[in-house]
């Protein structure tokens, strides 16, 4: 570990492969991701996996409801019928990750660009952080993953609230933001949503899992229905494994590592 980073001691780090190559040992702890929406968690389902697998407490955190994503194959029109869907959805990729049930807030889909669903989410995601310590906090960097805007804002908003805990009480907290390696998704087979992938020198921490862990989170993922038919699922997954490469690809918020 590097001396000018000690707060890079918690449980992410469990099996991490760094830069330069040094490791660190098991510290337990507990582990939160932070997405906006249901399915948004397979880009580190086999990590979650591994870490529910090795008696981490795993909390999965969905910032809105989901209720805006129609699918025509689903049939299931915008509203509280797809949302209650979505929620049935995110609980169970939870149960096929092994981590605790899903935290669902409930925000507007594709609605959290206003004060006061901002505020909301801050309150909310400083309330949790608060309520079960994590050592480690997953969200998305400022690219959004696929993009999409509710993507951007809780990656913001996270970070305003860990970067805030940092300098405010000197909590031991460590954000990571989940993406794949620019380098490995140039061959990857085609996919959509598309990621917007990043140079893999960014990707300062490699987290290896298992073939098993691969498919608990593939099995996660399939419990998405309303959003992805079988073949698009497959696609998906064939696309992710590729980037993935065995191992979740992360980087320190700060640029830290």
């Amino acid at each position: 570990m590097s001396s000018t980073a000690p707060w890079l001691v918690p449980v992410l780090l469990i099996g991490a492969v760094r830069p330069d190559a040094s490791l660190a040992q098991p510290a337990g702890g507990t582990v939160m991701a932070v997405f906006a929406h249901p399915d948004d968690e397979r880009i580190v389902g086999p990590m979650l996996a591994r870490w529910a697998r090795e008696g981490h407490r795993v909390w999965l955190v969905i910032a809105t409801d989901g209720a805006k994503g129609i699918r025509e194959h689903a049939g299931i029109p915008a509203g509280p019928a797809l949302a209650r869907a979505r929620a049935g959805e995110a609980r169970c990729a939870a149960r096929q990750l092994g981590i605790e049930p899903p935290i669902l807030l409930g925000l507007e889909d594709a609605g959290l660009a206003s004060f006061s669903s901002l505020g909301r989410l801050r309150e909310e995601v400083a309330r949790l952080i608060a309520a079960h310590r994590p050592r480690t906090v997953l969200t998305i960097g400022p690219e959004g993953g696929t993009g999409h805007p509710d993507h951007r804002l809780v990656g913001n908003v996270v970070t305003e609230v860990v970067q805030g805990l940092a300098g405010g009480r000197g909590d031991s907290t460590a954000l990571y933001y989940a993406s794949l390696p620019a380098e490995r998704m140039q061959s990857a087979p085609p996919s959509q949503p598309r990621v917007t992938p990043i140079p893999e020198r960014y990707l300062a921490v490699r987290i290896p899992f298992t073939p098993a862990d691969l498919e608990a989170s593939n099995a996660a993922f399939a419990c998405h229905a309303s959003q992805y038919t079988e073949v698009e699922r497959e696609a998906v997954n064939a696309a992710l494994a590729h980037g993935f490469g065995g191992h979740v690809h992360l980087r320190p918020w700060n640029g830290g590592g």
